[in-house]
């Protein structure tokens, strides 16, 4: 079976799925919307000769798609799934779902009313060292988790689309589409804390850099995520975990950034798997540095093929993380903790 995909949004986000899409086999990109004018150039950039629309209705009206991609700017990705939804058409919306839990609940009305997939992009459950962190703590061979630290900073983001993402009123800054990875990666862990703490810096109307506790009555978990640094100082994600026996800790800073600590042992690489692929015409042949990207999407298009639903990166759950990183601004402005109920 051939799935057919749509991308809707081909920025830097839009890109790199037509790059994951062209690695799998089976699926096939049919078009693109995107009303920038360098759009066709980019595209075959990557090999691609396809359909550019300057709306979602446009390309759904004449081209026979079975999955949209979402990869508009935040403050479209709502309205995006509910004409998506009630298309018939299969939907990955990145993330975060929206801005407002409101808008949120709007999607994912849609969706459970017109019976299609939907999976959203929260990729750092589909990262192939967050996931090895996963099977460590499931294995149980550290002992119990008694801390979790998680980093995300970045130099100011200067490739969005008319810059929508330092306007706080399409983005939410830092906290609504940086940080919340790692509060993603936390909730899907050990659920849903107690309450949140926060304490951050606020630039042009949004959060530009934001440090949360998050209240769990038998773990220590704090979370830092940024955008703030200097314009050449890069981008980092990384994590450490303190157990009963052991430490597991990851920089993307690193070449050899995954390592565990167990004992009297020395500090080693814990190894994980990374995907592959067999290089074709449109992709190279390490799928590595697309990391979650590949390991996301190529789940999806498996749920597609399936006719299953996921079970990872579920609405549901992008809810409830959209709903934490509210309250984690909301603790911000207000100077207090914040009850999750």
């Amino acid at each position: 079976m051939e799935i057919r995909v749509a991308i809707a949004g081909f920025g830097f986000m839009g890109q790199m799925h037509a790059q994951v899409y062209l690695a799998l086999p089976g699926v096939k990109i049919v078009g693109i919307v995107e009303t920038f004018p360098d759009a066709k150039a980019q595209a075959e950039k990557l090999g691609l000769a396809v359909p550019i629309h300057s709306s979602l209705e446009s390309l759904l009206g004449s081209t026979p798609v079975d999955c949209v991609d979402i990869c508009l700017p935040t403050d479209l990705h709502a309205a995006a799934v509910i004409e998506a939804a009630y298309a018939g058409k299969h939907i990955f919306c990145e993330k975060p779902l929206a801005l407002t839990v409101e808008e949120a609940g709007a999607a994912l009305a849609a969706v459970e009313k017109s019976g299609v997939l939907f999976q959203v992009g929260q990729c750092i459950r589909f990262w192939p060292e967050y996931q090895a962190l996963e099977k460590f703590i499931k294995s149980g061979c550290g002992g119990k988790l008694v801390s979790l630290s998680l980093q995300r900073r970045a130099s100011r983001p200067a490739y969005s689309r008319e810059n929508w993402l330092q306007n706080g009123a399409r983005s939410k800054g830092a906290a609504l589409d940086l940080h919340i990875h790692d509060t993603d990666f936390i909730l899907h862990l050990l659920g849903k804390p107690q309450a949140v703490y926060s304490v951050g810096r606020s630039e042009q109307g949004s959060i530009s850099h934001i440090f949360t506790h998050y209240i769990y009555p038998d773990v220590a978990v704090v979370a830092e995520g940024g955008w703030d640094l200097p314009e050449k100082w890069g981008f980092q994600m990384a994590f450490q975990a303190v157990f009963e026996k052991a430490v597991v800790e990851f920089d993307s800073l690193n070449s050899s950034s995954l390592y565990v600590t167990e004992g009297g042992k020395p500090k080693e690489p814990l190894p994980y798997e990374n995907p592959q692929f067999k290089s074709s015409a449109n992709a190279g042949g390490n799928i590595s540095s697309l990391g979650g990207y590949y390991n996301e999407l190529s789940y999806f298009m498996e749920c597609v093929d399936a006719k299953k639903k996921p079970a990872i990166a579920t609405g549901a759950q992008a809810l409830e993380s959209l709903r934490t990183v509210l309250a984690e601004i909301r603790s911000i402005e207000d100077r207090r903790e914040v009850i999750l109920s």
